[in-house]
């Protein structure tokens, strides 16, 4: 089937809608931003044997393509509009495609996004989205803004993703049950982005970032930006309960530490704001924990009960590390 033909028939039904003036089958997308609004633009991409299993289901990978560009979005409290994305597949096979764009477009329609563009090509399997938002406060959520005294939150749970890619294709592991490895193995193939969450906190939160790369080495990256320091308090870090359960046979901190792909946010927040981050949890029925706080000393100190406790070896995942 020619390429315009695949385009046709699993990307086209989103050529038109709000703010968009040309959409898919022209050389490039025409949109209008929202009045006094600032752009902002991500770009991520997935390659086989790297971001996904060979194996990979295909709707949990659409998902998944769109999901890690969303969070990105997220962690700057922008609002979502539009999307491409670059496909390469290795040959044309209906099914694959059918349940990749089911899983994309679900996603995409849940957050009022038009997927605007993009490429089809022939090649080893490769999926790269641009996702791109806006922003009508005068405030981002910018990696930089974290100051000395802030506290430190995280949404969610931590480290269940980094289980569920170490878990795969092992049906049993240390009698662990079916349903809290399905849990585990969703949490890793179809991660949430917290796009409502990132847009309400946008107006009294400080820096912000996704944890996509690993608790540890993605706050780093927010401390080396606003040149402070942290001490995060291990035991608050938050545990889905089956995670807890795992702890209770086999603890494993590097894992919700160091392990990535959760898609969480962290973010700070002078202590002065613990009301509104209260208001905004119950609000979207999602767990905000602080872990821990910004101090001026460079670097992260561990305590574990009030005692330190020793950084791994690594902080996370570096593709060039």
């Amino acid at each position: 089937m020619a390429e315009q033909h695949l385009i046709a028939r699993y990307f086209s039904h989103h050529r038109s809608g709000a703010n968009v003036n040309i959409g898919i089958g022209d050389d490039a997308a025409i949109v209008t931003p929202p009045k006094n609004s600032k752009l902002v633009v991500t770009t991520d991409t997935l390659n086989e044997g790297t971001h996904f299993h060979v194996d990979c289901n295909p709707e949990h990978l659409g998902h998944k393509a769109l999901a890690v560009s969303l969070s990105d979005l997220a962690a700057m409290g922008a609002v979502p509009l539009w999307s491409t994305i670059n496909l390469s597949i290795p040959k044309t096979e209906h099914a694959w495609l059918e349940k990749f764009t089911r899983g994309f477009f679900a996603l995409a329609n849940r957050h009022a996004i038009k997927v605007i563009g993009g490429d089809l090509v022939k090649g080893p399997l490769s999926i790269a989205t641009q996702t791109i938002g806006y922003l009508n406060s005068a405030k981002v959520l910018a990696r930089s803004n974290a100051e000395v005294g802030d506290l430190i939150y995280v949404s969610g749970s931590i480290g269940d993703a980094a289980l569920g890619l170490k878990l795969h294709g092992r049906v049993h592991d240390l009698g662990m049950s079916s349903s809290d490895h399905d849990y585990f193995a969703s949490r890793f193939n179809k991660p949430e982005p917290r796009v409502t969450l990132g847009m309400e906190i946008v107006e009294f939160a400080g820096a912000a970032i996704d944890v996509s790369d690993g608790l540890l080495i993605d706050l780093q990256r927010i401390l080396t930006m606003s040149a402070v320091g942290a001490i995060i308090n291990i035991e608050r870090i938050p545990l889905s309960q089956p995670m807890r359960r795992r702890f209770k046979t086999l603890p494993d901190w590097p894992m919700p530490l160091t392990g990535g792909e959760d898609y969480e946010l962290i973010f700070t927040a002078d202590r002065k704001r613990t009301d509104k981050i209260h208001n905004v949890s119950s609000k979207n029925n999602c767990p905000i924990t602080v872990i821990g706080k910004i101090v001026k000393d460079a670097g992260i100190q561990l305590l574990k009960d009030g005692n330190p406790f020793a950084l791994p070896d690594t902080l996370g995942f570096d593709h060039f590390g």
